[in-house]
């Protein structure tokens, strides 16, 4: 198994406007199929450096939006989290049917430890090949990640 490192461009990543913010996210990530078609191998995964968190952050909501299924291999999921816990707002779920993902209730993150720090941390998306194929016979896919992502030197 090899994993690929790629970093998603700044012209896809946004903070909300306050009318998307109504359901309570303030940032997302667009990642399109060519943004991970990369590794031949059939368990090979690619990590998608999404930028950092601010110092003293709260992660509080967390989730993925398939725009359209990931077509092209046998299977493919994603995680959501940091570099040192790359599961711990999405855990690994399946990218291959459009829809919505959410692990917590209320899109609460998948665990507590690491949703908050006082240090910056670096945000990541892993897409895991599990079956045929590979990440580089990908042929369709989008997806949106949104987090609820806040500075606690922003609060009071």
């Amino acid at each position: 198994m090899a994993n690929t490192d790629v970093t998603l461009g700044n012209a896809r990543k946004s903070v909300l406007s306050n009318q998307e913010r109504a359901q309570g996210f303030t940032h997302k990530w667009k990642v399109l199929y060519t943004d991970v078609d990369e590794g031949s191998g059939s368990t090979d995964t690619v990590t998608v450096a999404l930028g950092d968190t601010p110092a003293d952050f709260v992660i509080s909501k967390a989730m993925v939006n398939v725009t359209t299924a990931f077509a092209g291999t046998g299977g493919l999921s994603i995680k959501v989290g940091t570099d040192g816990d790359d599961d711990n707002f999405i855990t690994a779920t399946s990218v291959l049917t459009a829809g919505p993902i959410i692990v917590g209730a209320g899109a609460a993150p998948a665990t507590l430890a690491g949703s908050f720090a006082a240090a910056s941390d670096a945000l990541q998306a892993k897409f895991t090949n599990s079956t045929s194929g590979s990440p580089s016979a990908l042929t369709a896919g989008e997806c949106d990640i949104y987090l609820a992502m806040h500075s606690a030197n922003d609060v009071g």
